[in-house]
Parts: structure tokens; sequence; C-alpha cells
């Protein structure tokens, strides 16, 4: 029998039954995902590491293959056509106070046209100058190696030597120069070797230049067979 009063009581104790098999319900999911949690291996915090490669950890440091480094192309020898060679010696024309003799005015013509680079005619005008002054070493030199600029080595041969021949002058270790080169201009290896020892042993200005050039000399001799063989 229903007790007087109790239509006035609150509806939570009807609600309270209905609700708590859910919660036991939810209880028991919470307590079942807490141990599967709590079972599973501990993981540091962060990104995983990753699985082991072959790399080199941080205290190591990476072999970076270097590109292997060509050898240096040595250069050709020099051929015997470049060995002879010859550049025009400079010239500048003096300075004159006095009227020059013959001479000497033939030599500054024949001088005017070998600065133009045309030594046909200079050669001719060089030619009567050395007539005229034949123990004049420069006018000698320059005929010499006009000749040799116009590709008269024999001519060239004589005058130069003519001009080595008055002895100590401006114009010696020149002419021991540019006769080597006539030499080897007419494929005289060992007399334009002579020439260049000679040029060194006067320990000029030219003597530094005379030995590379000796040496070139030397080397070519050898592969071409000419240096007799030492036992």
């Amino acid at each position: 029998m229903r007790r007087p009063g109790a239509e006035n009581e609150p509806s939570s104790r009807h609600s309270f039954i209905r609700w708590a098999p859910a919660a036991g319900l939810a209880a028991a999911i919470v307590l079942a995902v807490g141990a599967v949690v709590w079972m599973r291996p501990l993981q540091p915090s962060g990104v995983p590491e990753p699985a082991a490669t072959g790399q080199p950890s941080r205290g190591q440091t990476a072999e970076v293959p270097q590109p292997q480094q060509p050898g240096r192309a040595v250069p050709p020898e020099p051929s015997l056509e470049q060995l002879a060679r010859v550049d025009p010696p400079r010239y500048e024309p003096p300075t004159l106070r006095n009227l020059p003799d013959e001479a000497t005015a033939r030599f500054l013509r024949g001088m005017e046209h070998y600065r133009k680079a045309d030594y046909a005619n200079a050669v001719e005008d060089l030619r009567r100058a050395a007539e005229s002054d034949p123990d004049a070493a420069h006018i000698r030199f320059f005929l010499g190696v006009t000749h040799l600029l116009l590709g008269q080595e024999d001519a060239a041969i004589d005058r130069l030597q003519a001009t080595i021949a008055l002895g100590d002058s401006a114009y010696l270790e020149e002419a021991h120069w540019y006769l080597a080169k006539a030499f080897l201009r007419r494929n005289d290896l060992g007399a334009a070797e002579t020439e260049l020892r000679k040029l060194i042993q006067l320990q000029g200005s030219a003597n530094d230049e005379a030995g590379r050039l000796l040496s070139q000399v030397e080397r070519l001799k050898d592969r071409l067979g000419l240096t007799p063989s030492r036992r």
C-alpha cells in the first residue's frame, strides 16, 4: 500500500535506479581500456627513433666521397721550328747632335725600314753602312739579324760571327743568342748548343733565358735520338 505522502516524493530515485546499469557498464569499459594502455610497453615521448639503417650516428662523421683529381697535363715539348722562332730585337733611333757620317746615315735609313718590318729594303742600306764602317758592331749586328728575319741563315751566321769577332761590345750577348737561333734554323743543334754555352759563360742579363733554351735543345736532341748513348 502506498503510504501517505508518497505521491509527493521526488522522481530522482526512480531515475537513479533506471541509469545504474548503464553507469556500471561505462565504468567497466573505462577500466578495460586503462588496463590495455597500462600493459603496453612504454614509448619515449616525442618522435620514435627510426630503425637502424646503417647511417652514422651523430657522433660520427659521414665520409663524403671526394672526386678524383685529374692528373695535370704535361705541356708538350717545343718543336725545332718553335725553338728557332725569332723575334726582332728592339731598336730606338738615337738623337744626333751633329751631322752623321755616311755609314751612320745609311744605318739610320736602313733602321727606319727595319722598324717598319721592311727588311728587304733595310738589308740593302745596312749592307752599304757595313761596307763604309766594317768595325761598327751595331751595324754588323743588325745586318745579321735582318738577314735572319729574311730567312737568309748563311748570311746571318756570317754577319753575327763577325760581330762576335769584334770582341766585347754592347751587342756581344745578343749576337750569340741570334747566332744560336740561326744554327737552329739550319737544324744544327750542336752548333746552337755551343753558342748558348758561350752566352751563359758571359754571365750577362740573358743568362737565364739562354739556360732555358739550352735545356730545351738538349731534350730535343734526346727525342730525335741525336744524343750519343752513355755506357
